[in-house]
């Protein structure tokens, strides 16, 4: 993990050092809640892009996630945003919560690999994802790529 944000830091250092020396600049890093993975991975960007980076203050932001982190690089101030690739698509194509805004993100790097888990609790009769038809589903916080969506 170290060394990711090392070779970041190395990365956005080299994109206009003395440009970094002679500017201040501000840049947030939109993440998610502090209760998930995003908060403290933007944290840590953050500290290592502050330290090394000539001129360079960063700082988390907490956010709702995914969802909301592409809407606020759609609006144009410094951000730099975590975000899912399937939210990321959908941002991009101006799909599903971006319907008729589309944004123009590109992608940085690839941070971990995603699985996507699904649990229920005993006794709902749901043992596929086939059960889940017609179901109300949640698997996260408003604003994030995974909030409650009906099950079709």
């Amino acid at each position: 993990m170290r060394k990711l944000l090392l070779v970041m830091a190395a990365l956005l250092a080299c994109a206009g050092p003395a440009a970094l020396a002679q500017e201040k600049i501000n840049l947030s890093i939109a993440t998610g809640g502090t209760g998930g993975v995003y908060y403290p991975l933007g944290g840590g960007m953050a500290n290592v892009l502050s330290k090394y980076v000539p001129g360079m203050q960063a700082t988390a932001e907490v956010t709702g996630g995914s969802v909301d982190n592409l809407k606020l690089i759609g609006s144009g101030k410094g951000y730099i945003a975590l975000a899912m690739a399937d939210a990321s698509l959908d941002a991009l194509n101006g799909k599903d919560k971006f319907s008729g805004n589309p944004v123009s993100v590109r992608t940085l790097m690839v941070l971990y690999p995603n699985r996507m888990h699904v649990v229920t609790v005993e006794g709902t009769k749901i043992n596929s994802m086939q059960d889940l038809k017609g179901k109300r589903v949640s698997t996260g916080s408003p604003g994030s790529a995974t909030g409650s969506w009906p099950f079709a």
